[in-house]
């Protein structure tokens, strides 16, 4: 387990912002092991997460969605697809502890992490991968191998070749320019 200073250096002082960990672990179901060691979070992660929200959904923000006859899923929105940040909220469901992707437009979603301690990995070593880059060359084989770690910190996350992290990934190991 690394403590929180590990996180403000990776990500930086001024480029974290707190969420309510403890009144989330006592209010929410999600187990208690879905959650990040830490109660930072990125703010800007380059082209895969930002939590600076400014628009119609704010951060923190509480959500029902409905699932059809399933009834209906709380979500809390931890953060947004700095491309769109309107349109593709990452959403933390607060009682499995998963973050989904939602499509704002059409209602979709999508699984992005099998838990908020595996996104906050995920967005750790994405940040040393960044600082680490020192240019195109090599940047493929890189990214493949933080690929292959990833896979064994959150399988699913990659299950799927269309989602947000297989995605990312994909542009990372096969960008020729």
């Amino acid at each position: 387990m690394r403590d929180q200073r590990e996180y403000v250096r990776v990500w930086g002082a001024d480029n974290v912002v707190r969420f309510p960990r403890s009144r989330w672990m006592r209010e929410f179901a999600a187990p208690a092991a879905s959650y990040p060691d830490t109660d930072l979070i990125p703010v800007n992660m380059s082209a895969v997460f930002t939590s600076f929200l400014t628009g119609r959904f704010g951060l923190f923000d509480d959500m029902d969605l409905r699932r059809g006859s399933g009834g209906t899923m709380q979500v809390v929105v931890v953060g947004a697809a700095p491309a769109d940040p309107e349109a593709t909220l990452f959403c933390f469901d607060t009682a499995t502890g998963r973050i989904v992707m939602l499509g704002v437009k059409d209602g979709t979603l999508e699984l992005v992490n099998a838990s908020f301690k595996a996104l906050s990995e995920f967005l750790f070593r994405f940040a040393q991968f960044v600082d680490e880059d020192t240019g195109r060359a090599g940047r493929a084989r890189r990214a493949a191998v933080l690929r292959s770690k990833l896979s064994r910190v959150d399988p699913d996350a990659f299950a799927d070749p269309g989602s947000w992290w297989s995605a990312t990934f994909t542009q990372l190991e096969y960008r020729t320019h």
